[in-house]
């Protein structure tokens, strides 16, 4: 008896010991939470440089392709490659006995038409001719006077005039070659001060912030060590299909005295307008689409994802325009294996 007391007394201290040990299981479970180390930075502020530097081409704005109004044969052409003309100066001509022919004989069934005219008008008025008849004569007349006015003018435009001042670049046709309306007999240039631009290529942020009139200061390689000064003139409307730039161009206050088409220079534009950003790493970031981002920040000890917007890139750097409301960090090393809500630990 004594005996069987002792093994129940032994298995009694064996089940408490057991209960014991499994209440104190769960709360020790309870404290083992995993946590991911992570990096963060803080969020940066960042002004943008009042200034645009961007490579420009110096061009004409006056260019010009003059030819004849009618077709024929150039009788003699008076300048060439190279020689400089004033607006009006003649350049060409074309051989006129053909021109001349259609003149006279546009101008003789001008004659035969009024001559016509005027005898139905005397029977017309001896009620010897119709009204009718009277009427077509005088439409006829009316007609061959248009016709004759239409011979004269083609006549007066069977020769080439420059139509701006500057210089011969190209001759396209030469005496004793057939020409027809409309083809270019010389290509012109205007390579005056006033002629001179500087066409530069901007990405739509930039275009957006320049204005007309700012302030340009021109370096070209041409001339080292030579600044020229300029400003805005023109900001065209339709950005470039290929390139995907907006061009923007320039005028000088004093141009060099000797430029050609086709020159490069850096610009350095003066903008009145400076935008502010915050920037964060480019490692931060998680996932991009286009202008789109999504990076984390800590909460209460929790990764948290948020969604920004890249105004562009700063090298390791991107400029953010919406979506950092509230952060001042982000994180970086760690980023790519969280998960919205998961616990972290910064190193």
């Amino acid at each position: 008896m004594k005996y069987i007391t002792i093994i129940m007394a032994f298995a009694g201290i064996c089940f408490f010991a057991c209960n014991d040990k499994d209440s104190k299981t769960p709360a020790r479970e309870m404290t083992d939470i995993t946590y991911t180390s992570v990096k963060t930075a803080l969020v940066e502020e960042y002004a943008e440089a009042g200034d645009i530097q961007a490579t420009g081409i110096i061009m004409s704005e006056s260019e010009a392709k003059p030819s004849f109004k009618t077709g024929g044969v150039i009788y003699k052409t008076y300048v060439k490659e190279g020689d400089m003309v004033k607006k009006g100066q003649l350049l060409a001509t074309l051989i006129m006995d053909e021109i001349d022919a259609q003149v006279r004989q546009a101008e003789e069934g001008l004659i035969k038409a009024e001559r016509d005219m005027n005898r139905v008008k005397k029977l017309f008025a001896d009620s010897v001719a119709t009204l009718e008849q009277y009427q077509n004569v005088t439409t006829g007349y009316e007609v061959a006077k248009r016709t004759a006015e239409i011979a004269r003018f083609n006549r007066n435009y069977s020769e080439v005039r420059s139509p701006i001042q500057g210089k011969i670049i190209k001759q396209i046709m030469r005496a004793g070659e057939i020409t027809g309306p409309g083809t270019p007999v010389y290509a012109i240039m205007g390579v005056g001060s006033q002629d001179w631009v500087i066409k530069v290529g901007l990405v739509d942020r930039d275009w957006a912030r320049v204005n007309i009139n700012d302030k340009v200061l021109v370096h070209m390689d041409a001339y080292p060590g030579m600044s020229y000064e300029a400003y805005i003139s023109a900001k065209t409307s339709v950005g470039g299909s290929a390139s995907g730039t907006f061009d923007v161009e320039m005028k000088f206050k004093k141009s060099p005295t000797n430029l050609a088409a086709g020159l490069t220079g850096d610009v350095n534009i003066s903008t009145s307008g400076k935008e502010s950003f915050r920037t964060i790493p480019v490692e931060s970031l998680v996932k991009t689409n286009g202008n789109t981002a999504r990076a984390f920040t800590i909460v209460d000890g929790k990764a948290k994802i948020i969604t920004l917007t890249i105004a562009k890139l700063l090298g390791d750097k991107v400029a953010i325009s919406a979506g950092l409301d509230g952060v001042s960090e982000v994180v970086t090393t760690g980023s790519m294996y969280l998960e919205d809500g998961d616990p972290v630990k910064t190193k």
